[in-house]
């Protein structure tokens, strides 16, 4: 379902709460998921002060007819359900979410804007400077994150019933580190529970960045907390060696696809027939295919190289079969936070992200040099013909 267009121009004003604090567009975002628009916006205070960033997830209000008044109703459902579910997840590597408004033209959720740079963003600076990040930032950021999962994990409603609440998009996109190291969770927005009167998906697709899913849930089985993590250890993968255990670049062959049962290969086939109607890219095919076959020589090649202290976390966390996985969060963040021991936290986490910082700055003004003295030479050869 894509999202309502919204046609915005930059500092209109989308709404005023109750305290009289506007709240100005900045920058259109994209898609979030499930038809709603991502927006970034700047309050400012009723005497017109800015007063910081804030994210906004919207879904405008139709004008249409039928099929349109459908999607707003399920993408206000998950509005809705979002902001409940948040009520539930007070965690300082959480991002928090602040409610529900309601404006002339649309409805929309404040979430606080992320303190530093999704993983996404910090993995491109590091590719600048051609390396990645050590072993021990690594493990520091998966503690992190796993501790923020734990609690989300283990939450409860007011009766003390759990709430199952399991993200389902755990990638580099939805982590964040600002410069101090402060790791941050973003978005529950897809997540799954068991709050009462929740909008279920009416197909079973990955939900996130594909590349970045459990088999099971690539293969249409049951997800459950471990599918989380296997998806935090797909994220550490990336972020030490730069890889991706479900990136195959040149398919899996015949041959591969061949040592399937015949149980599995239907299990396969209907995976890639309800992701292709879900509106998956059709790379899709290649990645539940990888999902479905990988070996442990496989594991163990892309995890080749690193040091005991994480090779063996990854081995545990990206096994196909979830049993063999680590089977809480909490287990998870104490495995690492043990690896990590007393030599590596926040202060030398911060000053690797500083000198990644400092290198990746250096690269680039060497680059724009270089491009400055191409284009002087190309024009004293123009002025000398």
């Amino acid at each position: 379902m894509s999202a309502i267009e919204f046609t915005l121009p930059k500092e209109a004003i989308l709404f005023s709460d109750k305290e009289g604090v506007s709240y100005e567009f900045r920058e259109d975002l994209g898609e979030a998921h499930h038809g709603l628009s991502l927006f970034l916006a700047r309050r400012r205070t009723p005497e017109g002060h800015p007063r910081g960033k804030v994210l906004l997830k919207a879904v405008g209000i139709p004008r249409g007819g039928a099929q349109e008044g459908l999607r707003f109703v399920k993408a206000r459902a998950k509005l809705e359900e979002q902001v409940r579910l948040a009520k539930y997840l007070q965690h300082p590597g959480i991002l928090r979410v602040h409610g529900l408004h309601k404006a002339e033209a649309a409805w929309y959720v404040i979430t606080d804007h992320p303190m530093g740079q999704d993983l996404t963003d910090l993995m491109a600076l590091a590719t600048e400077i051609d390396r990645w990040f050590s072993p021990f930032f690594t493990l520091y950021v998966g503690a992190a994150v796993a501790s923020a999962l734990e609690h989300a994990h283990t939450a409860k409603d007011e009766k003390g019933n759990p709430l199952g609440i399991i993200h389902r998009a755990i990638d580099l996109a939805h982590v964040f580190v600002d410069w101090e190291a402060r790791v941050q969770v973003s978005d529950f927005g897809l997540a799954l529970s068991h709050l009462p009167s929740r909008v279920a998906s009416t197909i079973r697709r990955p939900q996130g960045d594909t590349y970045f899913a459990s088999p099971e849930m690539l293969l249409g089985g049951k997800v459950d907390a471990r599918s989380d993590l296997f998806a935090l250890g797909l994220v550490m993968l990336e972020m030490s060696t730069g890889r991706n255990l479900l990136d195959s670049p040149d398919g899996v062959s015949p041959k591969v696809r061949g040592t399937v049962s015949k149980k599995q290969l239907a299990r396969v086939k209907r995976s890639i027939k309800r992701a292709t109607l879900a509106g998956c890219e059709p790379l899709i095919e290649q990645t539940i295919w990888r999902a479905a076959t990988y070996t442990q020589e496989d594991l163990e090649v892309v995890t080749a190289g690193l040091p005991d202290l994480l090779r063996v976390p990854l081995r545990k966390l990206l096994q196909r079969a979830p049993a063999a996985r680590y089977q809480t969060a909490g287990e998870l963040e104490t495995d690492l936070r043990r690896w990590l021991g007393d030599t590596f936290g926040a202060k030398e986490a911060a000053a690797e992200l500083k000198e990644l910082k400092r290198q990746a700055s250096e690269v680039m003004v060497d680059m724009e040099l270089e491009r400055f003295r191409g284009r002087r030479d190309e024009n004293e050869s123009t002025a000398s013909a």
